[in-house]
């Protein structure tokens, strides 16, 4: 009845075809994702038991398609890559991962002069036969060679690049069969966490254990320049952890130095679990207000885990204060 409720369609299409709805036979699904992984994956045990001939036998071995619906909203589209069967269980352990496990898995050779990261993605998309949904609008000229490298290092370091420029944080994702990408942004319909109405419990753990709070520039014969780049009050409080950029073409090293000390900035790791809502995926933020431990204001959604079991539907998060970005570097300047 649980499941009737939560309206929830779990529809297999093995390679050779005829679709099955196969949401009755799950005990439960796991659907999640992170800011730094380009694919959504979805898990679930499907219930298998030959001898019992009432029981409808769906099969789905590697490269069955999986669409799986809460209602009528399409929260998952993507294909079999594993599957586990243990003699002693009555259940097949199956593991699904979205188109973003082709950007992941196949590489391209390339060579861009002067063109968008939007224009780069719309490029790759094209020739792996990959469907192009909204990206995110940078305006911002790359020129860089690309031999032998993945699909998702190819958009993700022209991103990478604009982001140096615009100061946007950039993320690659799937919706549907959809590549796009997103600015990580607050929106119109920035959800807020709070116990009592949707928070349920959660942990808050602070750490400096990748500190950075000095960073020193040197030329390129390895030479100290200026005066370095640091943070005296994270100096004063936990001592000199410091670290070096070395002047490369094409690269504004101060600029870097300032994001090697934001980034390693104290770093605070926040587990909350909610009440299930789809809307609560990485790359999205919410506004936290948790009295216990005193965590108010707007965090980003690093990663999240959305689990319907039982009839319960419940998401687990893990929050950053801070707005963070899969960075890459793949490739090589054109006069290099």
């Amino acid at each position: 009845m649980a499941w009737e409720a939560e309206a929830l369609k779990l529809l297999i299409t093995p390679p050779e075809g005829g679709t099955r709805e196969a949401a009755a036979l799950c005990q439960s699904v796991t659907w999640g994702g992170s800011y730094d992984q380009a694919a959504r994956t979805l898990d679930f045990p499907l219930l298998v038991c030959p001898e019992d001939k009432r029981l409808p036998t769906v099969d789905c071995p590697p490269g069955s398609r999986v669409q799986f619906y809460r209602g009528e909203r399409l929260l998952f589209d993507g294909f079999v890559f594993s599957r586990q069967r243990d003699t002693l269980s009555n259940t097949v352990e199956v593991s699904c991962a979205d188109r973003g496990l082709y950007l992941k898995r196949n590489q391209g050779a390339y060579r861009f002069r002067g063109q968008t990261p939007e224009g780069i993605t719309g490029r790759v998309a094209a020739d792996f036969g990959l469907t192009v949904g909204s990206l995110a609008r940078t305006g911002t000229a790359i020129s860089r060679n690309f031999p032998g490298v993945s699909l998702y290092q190819i958009i993700q370091t022209a991103y990478t690049q604009a982001s140096a420029a615009t100061g946007g944080r950039y993320m690659v994702r799937f919706r549907g069969e959809a590549l796009e990408v997103i600015e990580k942004k607050q929106g119109e319909r920035t959800l807020a966490l709070r116990p009592g109405s949707n928070l349920i419990s959660l942990t808050a753990t602070d750490s400096v254990e990748s500190l950075v709070n000095r960073v020193r520039i040197l030329s390129r014969d390895g030479t100290a320049k200026g005066s370095p780049v640091e943070d005296g009050a994270s100096i004063a409080r936990y001592g000199l952890f410091q670290q070096m950029v070395t002047e490369r073409s094409g690269k504004d090293a101060a600029a870097e130095a300032r994001k090697l000390l934001e980034d390693n900035a104290p770093a605070q790791k926040i587990t909350a679990q909610v009440r299930g809502n789809p809307a609560l995926i990485a790359g999205e933020c919410a506004v936290l207000q948790e009295p216990v431990t005193g965590l108010y204001g707007l965090c980003w959604i690093d990663s999240d885990t959305h689990t319907w079991k039982g009839g319960v539907y419940t998401t687990k998060l893990v929050l950053n204060f801070r707005n963070l970005m899969d960075e890459a570097e793949a490739g090589k300047l054109p006069d290099a």
